[in-house]
């Protein structure tokens, strides 16, 4: 009981922190508001058919995402949470002491998922504000996410915008297809799913 009680109030902790990780840091977090649920749920559909099992998470601030990750059968031992706000990290592995935790920035991911010799990697999910970000920020985690990534895997993005968060020609550019996969208008305001994979 003590446990579940303990699960409530670190759970009930997540939005009043990612609201003032927000105001005190509006370039880095971009929103007052973590992702519904609905989100989850729809990016965890948009990776079912991952050639890997493991799978990253950009930018999970307080965990909304990786929770519904989990209970549409993502593993925890198969789930890595990257988060650059050092108090979300905290706040990261206090939710989910099974769950891989980095706290680092998105653009370093090939680098240290080498040096720590990571799994294959079947997909990358990312909430992160792509569209606040200038191109060659945009295309260096692109670039980092795909050189982790396996063949045939995806990487999957959200945007409160129907037009996708990455820019179509810098998808190109690196050899990526684009493709809207749904829009999730339970969500507040309504989002975009967009998955990008490597053309053949």
């Amino acid at each position: 009981m003590n446990e579940q009680l303990e699960q409530l109030a670190t759970r009930a902790q997540g939005p009043l922190l990612f609201w003032g990780r927000s105001l005190r840091n509006p370039r880095q977090i971009c929103s007052l508001f973590p992702s519904s649920p609905f989100v989850g749920r729809a990016m965890t559909d948009a990776i079912v058919s991952r050639p890997a099992p493991h799978v990253i998470e950009l930018g999970a601030g307080t965990g909304a995402v990786s929770r519904q990750l989990i209970r549409n059968g993502v593993r925890e031992d198969n789930l890595t949470l990257v988060e650059l706000d050092p108090a979300l990290g905290g706040h990261l592995r206090r939710s989910f002491p099974g769950v891989d935790v980095m706290i680092a920035p998105a653009q370093q991911l090939s680098e240290l998922w080498a040096e720590r010799q990571g799994p294959d990697v079947g997909a990358i999910v990312s909430t992160l504000p792509m569209r606040l970000f200038p191109k060659p920020m945009i295309r260096s985690i692109m670039k980092s996410s795909f050189q982790v990534i396996a063949p045939g895997g995806m990487f999957v993005q959200f945007t409160y915008r129907e037009s996708s968060p990455v820019p179509l020609r810098l998808a190109k550019a690196l050899g990526l297809t684009a493709q809207r996969r749904c829009l999730v208008w339970a969500n507040l305001p309504p989002a975009a799913i967009w998955v990008y994979e490597r053309a053949e």
